[in-house]
């Protein structure tokens, strides 16, 4: 149903803390709002007030204005910067610290998997079998939220509560079963991981649609923090005799978010800012396009990227100069540092570019540049502080990659991300699979782990070409 977008003029004192996109109407002597609607929603309509010259009261000052142009008693006025609902910022803070802990999850195999394998007598071969059971449940996972993200006023809400349930469950399993409890209990914290990780990038990604990059940006700063956290907490803990106490509070912890995520209405607002600005007659993105490819592209090798770097670094670090185990198995912690300085300075570099239209490519060609040079110089690096000096390095410049990645999804394919979303991530999960490994046969054929590192150094190169000839969409 197409309403046109109307301009409501009236005489206002004080301010409000409502943000506004842009000024389509310049008048000193009284305010100008631009009034569009976005949807029939239970019989009430939602207007979304996108411009505005000068100060206003309360909102509520405004429903008057609105009931005498035409938009009738029902009417309700939302924040165009927020797609804001009762419980999004009591949700969104609870998501958060649940991303942190998900974060000690997602890298929890790398640190305890040597205790495990001295725990229950496995062999090596076995002791891979817990990795790949983690990624396929994850990968399983990421195309669940296709399924289950576009039920219609639940969708976000079950994926969370299934999602930290499960890795409740999982973690729980590891650290109280034996070595066959253990394995199933992998394989579900994985699904759950899937769906979390999955679900919380595209929920930030929808509740703050002007800033989508940046929200995302600060939501995987928190999970940064938690994978680095992840080996010191487990060594302390094991030094402790604590290790089963650690692993059921994360999983308490997780079991907490689900109870708490379950019990509210965290769904976005079905408004989509981009589709309304292009108007009506705009023709909709096709899901199988030059747009989808690069996506695809893009995710596959940025994850497969950094999770050789991340993965491999420690083994050839230890090969540069002998060093300890423990600070063999800290050597990670070097990268995930980086990647989380990255993030959290994103935010500001993405300010400091929003001028330009193409400031996020600008930022994503310039990180990918940073994390190729610092990967090539690790293979030239000749003592240990070089060596984690460039792995550093290498997490600063990927560290922008992903969050404006997430961000493009969500801003070109609108509502359709939710459905579409799964495959992208699910891609992801294929490239974080896939490099390391190519990584590990390159350097086993080659005879020279600095051969198998020419594996990520040549994913950056591919990024930045996909990413110099990504289809432009200006965000409305």
């Amino acid at each position: 149903m197409d309403v046109p977008a109307i301009v409501v003029k009236g005489r206002a004192e004080g301010s409000h803390s409502e943000h506004y996109a842009d000024h389509r109407e310049q008048n000193q002597n009284a305010e100008a709002f631009a009034l569009e609607p976005c949807l029939l929603k239970g019989g009430r309509f939602v207007a979304v007030i996108v411009h505005r010259a000068g100060g206003a009261k309360h909102s509520s000052d405004l429903l008057g204005l609105l009931q005498s142009s035409g938009f009738g008693g029902n009417a309700e006025i939302a924040n165009s910067f927020q797609n804001v609902a009762p419980h999004h910022g009591r949700a969104n803070l609870v998501i958060h610290a649940a991303f942190a802990a998900a974060g000690i999850v997602t890298v929890l195999l790398g640190p305890i998997l040597p205790i495990l394998i001295s725990r229950w007598s496995l062999s090596d071969e076995q002791a891979g079998l817990f990795f790949t059971t983690q990624f396929c449940g994850q990968l399983a996972g990421c195309l669940s939220t296709g399924v289950l993200i576009p039920i219609r006023r639940r969708g976000y809400r079950l994926t969370f509560a299934i999602g930290f349930a499960l890795i409740a469950l999982g973690v729980a399993a590891l650290g109280l079963g034996d070595a066959r409890i253990g394995l199933v209990g992998t394989a579900l914290y994985g699904y759950g991981l899937g769906l979390a990780l999955t679900g919380g990038n595209l929920w930030v990604a929808e509740i703050f649609p002007q800033r989508r990059a940046t929200a995302v940006s600060i939501l995987n700063v928190t999970w940064t923090i938690g994978a680095i956290a992840c080996g010191p907490l487990v060594m302390l803990a094991e030094d402790l005799h604590m290790l089963a106490k650690f692993l059921v509070g994360v999983a308490l912890f997780h079991a907490i978010c689900a109870l708490l995520i379950g019990a509210w209405e965290i769904e976005p607002l079905e408004y989509a800012p981009d589709e309304s600005a292009a108007g009506p007659g705009a023709p909709r993105p096709r899901l199988i396009g030059a747009a989808a490819l690069a996506l695809g592209a893009l995710f596959f090798l940025y994850v497969g990227t950094e999770s050789a770097v991340g993965g491999w670094v420690a083994a050839y670090a230890n090969r540069v100069e002998s060093i300890s185990a423990t600070m063999s198995a800290l050597t990670p912690a070097f990268f995930w540092c980086g990647l989380m300085t990255g993030r959290a300075l994103a935010p500001a570099a993405l300010r400091a570019l929003a001028t330009r239209k193409d400031g996020e490519k600008i930022l994503t060609g310039c990180g990918l540049s940073l994390a190729a040079l610092a990967s090539s110089a690790l293979l030239f690096a000749t003592t240990y502080r070089a060596a984690l000096a460039c792995a550093t390095f290498a997490g600063l410049g990927l560290a922008c990659v992903y969050p404006i990645l997430v961000g493009w999804l969500v801003r070109i394919y609108g509502a359709n991300a939710r459905r579409f979303g799964s495959i992208v991530f699910a891609t992801g999960s294929l490239g974080g699979a896939t490099l390391p490994w190519l990584v590990g046969a390159v350097s086993t054929h080659m005879s020279a782990l600095r051969m198998g590192l020419v594996v990520p150094i040549a994913a950056c190169i591919a990024m930045l070409l996909v990413n110099g000839f990504f289809p432009e969409r200006r965000e409305a």
